[in-house]
């Protein structure tokens, strides 16, 4: 599909754990097991984009396309954005590097919702749970949605709050956030030019600095994901993961 690009942005300086993305499990790095993924979801070209010069040397050991991106870059979305403005493609799509287990099925869902709501400008992926130890923790970022699965917010904190311990209320789900974003290229522009706001100054999430624009963010629901990876103990959980997965 000309009209997508699918963009992996790869930070070599990641701050908690640098070089995340060339750590090995399974004896693939990360950055493979995200390349992959994308590749087999056929839905566009794939590309990685970087500050490094190492990451584009791994990529090209396993048949990756890097490309070089400045490094002033704030995000990996101001990444994905330097590296789409070189091409023509109509939807972006920022698969993050930090999510080995991101599953191709996962890519297609989020590129259709994408390309078949016109009033979406942001499209990404959520995944129902009741797990504890995945809705307590500061580095899962939950998502409030609506009946039709648009975002009203995103939290580092538990949210919604459950006043009631009810057994009705108690099986309500939470939503866990998927590292993946798709774009319309014209809202791409339009956040990328925008100034951080004070809701993702506060939680450290830029996906609250559209909402706070009024950018209609929805999302798909999906079944399953694995670890995402931001410290030496999340690599260690993915490690422990890998030799449980399928495929």
């Amino acid at each position: 599909m000309k009209d997508t690009l699918i963009v992996i942005p790869a930070r070599y300086g990641s701050t908690r754990l640098p070089a995340k993305v060339l750590e090995k499990i399974n004896d693939k790095t990360i950055l493979e097991w995200v390349y992959s993924a994308a590749v087999k979801a056929k839905c566009g070209e794939v590309i990685i984009a970087t500050e490094n010069k190492k990451i584009v040397e791994a990529a090209k050991k396993f048949g990756g396309k890097a490309v070089m991106t400045g490094e002033g870059c704030q995000s990996g979305t101001d990444r994905v954005f330097e590296a789409a403005s070189k091409t023509d493609a109509q939807y972006i799509i920022n698969v993050q590097s930090d999510e080995p287990f991101i599953e191709s099925s996962t890519i297609k869902n989020v590129v259709n919702l994408l390309k078949s709501d016109a009033e979406t400008d942001i499209a990404t992926a959520c995944v129902p749970t009741l797990n504890l130890n995945v809705i307590t923790s500061p580095n899962c970022v939950k998502a409030v949605l609506n009946g039709q699965n648009r975002a009203l917010y995103f939290s580092r904190s538990i949210v919604p709050y459950k006043r009631e311990n009810t057994e009705d209320v108690l099986k309500v789900p939470y939503y866990q956030h998927c590292g993946i974003y798709g774009f319309k290229r014209a809202a791409l522009e339009k956040f990328v030019k925008l100034p951080k706001s004070t809701l993702e100054n506060l939680e450290k999430l830029e996906q609250l600095r559209a909402l706070e624009a009024g950018m209609i963010i929805k999302s798909v629901l999906i079944k399953k994901t694995g670890p995402a990876i931001d410290t030496a103990e999340d690599l260690f959980k993915a490690k422990e993961f890998a030799k449980t997965r399928k495929n």
